[in-house]
């Protein structure tokens, strides 16, 4: 404008345009300038990141391996410098893939589209201008099925029962697979694998795609009771994956046979404990057909008597038995005439009751075998271990009496078996020297005359009842002998005793500790009571049951510096017995005496002019000891030209005196010792009337002097 002011007219852009050159004149009517201007238009993060591609799913096998290329979602922006620096972000793929700084998306984890089929991922493009622009693009991941699993059958093994006689073509039961892979390579074939035991041909059918089992042939329990079969369950894959499985078929009974027995009666003999289900004995019982067996007592299908409950030859010796054979069939099988229940009837009253009620007229001979009595007789075993007639055994043993071979006690044990299952010797777990036991008789008697024992002792021993069975049982017994002992030991103070004490003086009462002594003996030959042999006067206690010492009045070293006090310990025996106990106190000082000078006051003379010299040794004492009695001195007061030494206590003068300044001092000598508390003593140099007196002596030095120099 006139003005000389460049504005724009329409908006700039730099990404179609980044500068511009502009010509201008300057006239002002007569003569003409021209300039050139150069306009460089800077740039403005107006553009947001475009993405390059449009497709916004992508196919991946589950398969593939870590680090993978999956795809590329490069994004540019026309902006220039950080303006147009394109950074990106990835979200969603629950960290199973990451994106770099090209745009590259690759896998990270492992993929499985058993668990996710598809990922949905969000990439972010965003510039590095300010304010940050920023463009998203949503991708799908999807996952292509692999064929990584095998059929899985719903069950590891299946089982069923058929009768013999099943009709042909009906389905058994119906295994069932699954598999977790997709389209072809889910799709699941069955077949029969094998078949034991083997025939000559197929006895079922399998359904290729049910699954469903049938029968093909006619089953024969008597032949064969129960077939194994091997099925494979296969997928569609390439290559393709399979699972097997294992079907029983139990093949069940038709009754169609009656039991027989061969033997009319039978003795048997079993030992007793047998286990519960245990054969006792097993009879020639035949019946083609299993299912209908059944003994009117504990019997097994095959004919065997089983052990129902718990045989104890010591409860019964004997059982008689009836046993008649008979099936479960439906309809029932047996072959019991008339006359054969009229026998049964009249064997158990003659059993039970000592009837005997045969008469021809209801019995007759019995042609079919299909009932025997059974004769069991129970052998002993050896189940049960010696059990002694007390829980336990105790006895008391005077030691003054005390002689090897004299008897103590004798233990009893019973046991329940016979024969060398019932015969009980007896032992002692541990070997004593003391004592010993008749391993026939369970006496205990004394091996020694306990002379070594010197206390009441309780001696516990372990009594072994042993039988002579096989395997040998065994049980313990307790056995508790008390031996007295007589008085015949003293107390016995611990060597460990300190016996070197010291106490300081001046206390009331002072603990000094206790002072115990022991005794082996027990009861009142073990009670101990104490006492002093000199308590000096009251000074010293202790206490008679513990033995407890203390002081009773106040110890002064000044007056006794040391003590040796006897301790006396006696037990409560008949006679009674004691021991001693000496300490040695050493009484500790305590300042408690101040310094002493040997008098109160000082008087001394000293001429003028005398050169510096010792003029007084004041010396204190202290009846203390020790640290307590060492004296410091100091003077109290303005005494300038004195000194005294702090332990010696000698005066010394510190310059010459002068008579016609000062004819005569006075001052305070203190003695005191450092000390808790600090004790201390003074000495006054005083004037004549204190009697302690420093006096200057005048010596002629000085001439006559006229009162004015003129007149």
């Amino acid at each position: 404008d006139g003005n000389g002011i460049i504005s724009t007219k329409t908006k700039l852009d730099y990404e179609s345009q980044n500068s511009y050159i502009l010509n201008i004149s300057l006239s002002d009517g007569n003569a003409t300038d021209y300039a050139t201007v150069f306009v460089k238009v800077t740039d403005v993060n107006d553009n947001s990141p475009v993405f390059a591609i449009t497709s916004t799913t992508v196919t991946v096998l589950e398969n593939v391996p870590v680090g993978t290329s999956i795809t590329s979602v490069s994004a540019t922006d026309v902006d220039e410098g950080f303006n147009g620096l394109v950074v990106y972000m990835l979200k969603g793929g629950e960290g199973k893939m990451d994106i770099d700084t090209s745009g590259l998306i690759s896998l990270e984890k492992e993929l499985d589209r058993e668990k996710q089929g598809f990922y949905n991922l969000t990439v972010i493009a965003s510039d590095q201008g300010q304010p940050v622009l920023s463009t998203a693009l949503n991708l799908t991941v999807v996952i292509d099925d692999v064929n990584d699993n095998h059929p899985v059958f719903s069950a590891s093994s299946y089982e069923v029962s058929v009768l013999e006689d099943e009709v042909l073509g009906r389905v058994l039961l119906t295994v069932s697979a699954t598999d977790l892979d997709a389209g072809a390579n889910g799709l699941v074939k069955y077949r029969i694998v094998s078949q034991q035991p083997p025939t000559s041909s197929p006895m079922f059918l399998l359904n290729l795609t049910t699954g469903q089992l049938s029968l093909s042939q006619q089953l024969d329990y008597e032949s064969i009771k129960q077939f194994e079969i091997e099925v494979e369950a296969s997928d569609g894959g390439q290559p393709s994956l399979s699972a097997k499985t294992l079907v029983v078929v139990r093949v069940l009974d038709v009754n169609d046979n009656p039991p027989e027995f061969n033997q009319a009666a039978y003795d048997v003999s079993v030992f007793e404990n047998l286990p519960k289900g245990s054969p006792i004995y097993t009879f020639s019982v035949t019946d083609k057909d299993e299912v209908g067996t059944k003994l009117l007592v504990i019997a097994y299908y095959d004919g065997t008597i089983l052990v129902n409950g718990y045989v104890d030859r010591e409860t019964k010796e004997k059982y008689e038995l009836l046993l008649v054979a008979s099936d479960n069939g439906v309809p029932q099988r047996q072959v019991i005439e008339r006359n054969t229940l009229f026998f049964i009837y009249k064997f158990f009253l003659f059993i039970n009751f000592g009837v005997c009620a045969f008469s021809e007229s209801w019995f007759s001979p019995v042609t079919c075998q299909n009932f025997t009595y059974v004769n069991i007789q129970v052998l002993d075993v050896n189940d049960n271990a010696p059990q002694f007639t007390k829980a336990q055994y105790s006895a008391n043993v005077h030691v003054a009496t005390a002689k090897e071979g004299v008897a103590v006690l004798s233990v009893s044990a019973t046991d329940l078996d016979v024969g060398n299952n019932s015969v009980i010797s007896y032992s002692l777990l541990n070997n004593s020297d003391d004592f010993r036991i008749n391993n026939r008789t369970g006496e205990i008697t004394l091996s020694s005359n306990l002379g070594h024992i010197t206390a009441d002792t309780v001696v516990t021993l372990i009594v072994i009842a042993a039988d002579h069975g096989v395997p040998q049982l065994t049980s313990n017994g307790k056995v508790t002998v008390r031996v007295n002992d007589i008085n015949d030991n003293p107390p016995v103070f611990s060597a460990l005793i300190q016996t070197n004490l010291s106490a300081p003086e001046n206390a009331a009462s002072l603990d000094l500790g206790i002072f115990s002594a022991t005794d082996r003996d027990i009861g009142v030959n073990a009670l101990i009571s104490y006492s002093l042999q000199d308590d000096f006067s009251g000074m010293f206690h202790i206490n008679s049951s513990t033995g407890k010492l203390v002081t009773k009045k106040s110890l002064d070293r000044e007056t006794m510096d040391s003590y040796e006090l006897k301790i006396i310990a006696t037990d409560s025996g008949k006679p009674s017995r004691s021991a001693s106990l000496v300490l040695s106190i050493t009484v500790e000082d305590v300042n408690d005496n101040p310094p002493v000078f040997p008098q109160k006051s000082y008087s001394v003379t000293v001429k003028e002019n005398e050169l510096p010299h010792v003029i007084l040794s004041a010396t204190a004492t202290d009846e203390d000891i020790g640290y307590n009695a060492i004296i410091h001195y100091t003077i109290i007061g303005e005494a300038y030209s004195f000194y005294v030494g702090e332990l010696s206590g000698n005066i010394t003068t510190l310059q010459p005196l002068d008579y016609e300044s000062c004819s005569q001092y006075t001052f305070i000598l203190k003695a005191f010792n450092p000390g808790e508390p600090s004790l201390q003593d003074t000495a006054n140099v005083t004037d004549m009337n204190l009697l302690f007196l420093v006096t200057v002596e005048d010596v002629n030095e000085e001439g006559p002097i006229f009162d004015k120099p003129s007149y």
